[in-house]
């Protein structure tokens, strides 16, 4: 049985410099943890991989985050990985992920994310009889040259002692897909972390900054962002800026290139990825926060936005319409000119875009926050002792 207080640790692929929603959303959750003395220590377990297949052989085995989070990182063999997915498809030793085990010894391992099988079955394997196990597969539906990923992820959702989703329709999904028993199942959302009043008083009302997070590619939708862009603007009576925050996953030239052929270079800006305090920052100014992914299995940027007090704007892909119930406008998924007349009418009616942002953020404290998320996580932790 786990012993009291909690050692916790994380599995994620990918974990510092690199932060993306998952990686932030454990970093969040750990802060939360660190905090309860029922928690003695947190780590995670990770790779020398940068997203999404960087090999860094340089990075030390063992690190710890100035917060003190510690961390445990696994190279890979061969260094470059097969690109066929995007987490390291390449062998780990089973002798590293169990001295680290040992070294760490965890009472919950806790697997983030449904894609690196490797180190979720080593870890499963050595530590099953030692430790709890909590898996949240952050579940998207899989294409057909990706089914080979169901029998591992069903094995591994049969194994655990719990077996957590994000929201009600991904609980459905990974209990049809991955045949999780209903019994070890349960639903528990990301949250966001409140700015600071010093960046929220950064907004004015010279230009309506409209905000797009999310890396630049195909599956975040900037090009679609952009069309729509275009057409809302021939209606737009105010002045705007349409600001696109996240690392090049193979778009920005061409989003570049589109923007300079629309003649919007200096309308349009790309920040690259920033560092947290850089990112509240950008929250604090925006006056409006649009993403159109092709998919999103909670879309943890749409709470960082709503608890800054930003109204959102997105499509009913994935579990929007189920979340953003208040704060937000979610249109039909990818219905271009619904999209253009809500942006239009955001940008330029200010008492709506008032109420639907202050209506965002009480509804994101009330829900979303890292501190409530943390406590739910502890509860189902502590409930696996018995």
């Amino acid at each position: 049985m786990p012993k009291s207080p909690l050692r916790v640790l994380f599995l994620t692929p990918y974990f510092r410099p690199y932060l993306g929603g998952i990686e932030r959303a454990i970093e969040q959750l750990s802060f939360g943890l660190m905090d309860s003395e029922e928690v003695e220590a947190v780590a995670v377990l990770t790779t020398k991989y940068a997203f999404p297949r960087v090999p860094h052989p340089e990075w030390g085995d063992r690190d710890m985050t100035p917060e003190g989070i510690g961390i445990y990182r696994l190279k890979g063999f061969p260094q470059k990985s097969i690109p066929l997915y995007s987490v390291p498809l390449v062998w780990f030793s089973p002798r590293l992920v169990r001295r680290f085990l040992e070294e760490f010894d965890p009472d919950v391992v806790h697997f983030v994310g449904d894609g690196w099988f490797w180190g979720h079955f080593w870890s499963w394997f050595w530590y099953r009889r030692r430790a709890r196990f909590v898996f949240t597969p952050s579940y998207h539906t899989l294409p057909l040259i990706r089914w080979w990923l169901r029998p591992i992820n069903g094995f591994l959702c049969r194994k655990m002692d719990s077996v957590v989703s994000l929201t009600q329709q991904e609980a459905v999904q990974v209990r049809r897909d991955y045949w999780a028993p209903s019994r070890s199942q349960s639903i528990i959302g990301w949250g966001a972390s409140p700015i600071t009043a010093a960046a929220e008083e950064t907004r004015n009302d010279d230009v309506i900054n409209i905000l797009c997070v999310g890396r630049l590619g195909e599956h975040k939708g900037q090009g679609w962002l952009l069309d729509v862009y275009q057409q809302a603007r021939q209606s737009f009576t105010r002045a705007c800026r349409l600001i696109l925050v996240g690392r090049d996953e193979g778009g920005e030239a061409s989003l570049r290139g589109a923007v300079t052929a629309a003649g919007l270079d200096g309308e349009v800006v790309f920040t690259g990825e920033l560092s947290d305090e850089d990112l509240a920052r950008q929250y604090g100014e925006a006056d409006i926060f649009v993403l159109f992914s092709q998919y999103e299995a909670f879309g943890l940027v749409y709470f960082e936005a709503m608890i800054a007090g930003v109204p959102v704007l997105t499509h009913d892909v994935g579990a929007n319409r189920e979340l953003l119930t208040r704060g937000a406008v979610v249109v039909p998924r990818f219905a271009f000119n619904d999209a253009a007349e809500e942006l239009a009418r955001l940008v330029n009616d200010s008492d709506h875009r008032s109420t639907l942002g202050q209506d965002a953020r009480e509804y994101a404290l009330s829900e979303f926050t890292w501190e409530a998320v943390s406590g739910k996580y502890l509860q189902v932790y502590c409930g696996l002792k018995s």
